[in-house]
């Protein structure tokens, strides 16, 4: 597959330590979400569709002038070892130990694009998995309960979206006072029913405002319906995989 350069190297510097091995061997699996991540994104990337596709998906303005080229981590690993992002992973780094999070389990948001002064964005994103749940009892919340969160804590525990509040705590604190968007990108059925009801609650607790954004997005929002011009190959990775249904 055209898409496989410097795939290795992301998988070997992934920030969870713990999680590399798995990544690695769940990787080679045509239903691996981390798979399915690699591909789109560096793709969008390679090819200069990237910031359009954001457009188009409304995660960032039509009206907004992007002066920087983004800068794209997957799974904290800068792609194309660019200065940036091995600045905003060292930066990454520093904020997970003063969370005290484990040094072998740091925290590693799927994808994070970077606009400098333009804003950065956090992506969670599910292929064929559900957000996950934590129960509000558990421990582990109070860790991401940190001032620059602003949000509702006891309405965010109750929602279960543990990962999603963990990425909103990370993003909030690396962004600082540039804008913030946090991105759910799944199916449709992720935004549905009863998970999606989640997600409504999820949402409602955040302390959002002109500058910070959550938004949910679906593979076919990010293509969009048209997708002539890219080539044959990944065209047809993204059809066998029904991400353009």
């Amino acid at each position: 597959m055209q898409s496989r350069e410097g795939v290795n190297d992301a998988l070997n510097l992934a920030l969870n330590q713990r999680s590399r091995k798995s990544k690695r061997v769940r990787f080679g699996f045509s239903t691996s979400e981390d798979a399915v991540t690699w591909v789109v994104f560096t793709h969008l990337l390679r090819s200069g569709r990237l910031s359009e596709a954001l457009k188009r998906a409304g995660v960032i303005s039509t009206r907004q002038t992007l002066t920087n080229t983004p800068t794209l981590l997957l799974w904290c690993s800068p792609i194309d070892n660019c200065a940036r992002g091995l600045e905003i992973r060292e930066r990454l780094e520093k904020l997970c130990v003063s969370l005290g999070e484990r040094s072998d389990s740091f925290s590693e948001p799927d994808v994070i694009i970077d606009f400098g002064e333009g804003g950065v964005v956090f992506i969670e994103v599910k292929y064929r998995s559900k957000n996950d749940y934590k129960l509000p009892e558990c421990r582990g919340w109070k860790t991401y309960d940190t001032p620059r969160s602003c949000w509702q804590f006891e309405d965010m525990k109750a929602s279960g979206c543990y990962e999603l509040a963990r990425n909103w705590c990370l993003l909030k604190n690396l962004a600082g006072e540039t804008p913030s968007t946090l991105v759910n990108l799944g199916s449709a059925d992720l935004f549905r029913g009863k998970e999606g009801a989640r997600l409504d609650r999820f949402a409602s607790a955040l302390g959002t405002d002109e500058r910070s954004h959550f938004v949910r997005v679906t593979w076919s929002e990010l293509f969009g319906n048209d997708m002539s011009g890219m080539p044959e190959w990944f065209i047809g990775f993204c059809h066998d995989r029904n991400l353009t249904a």
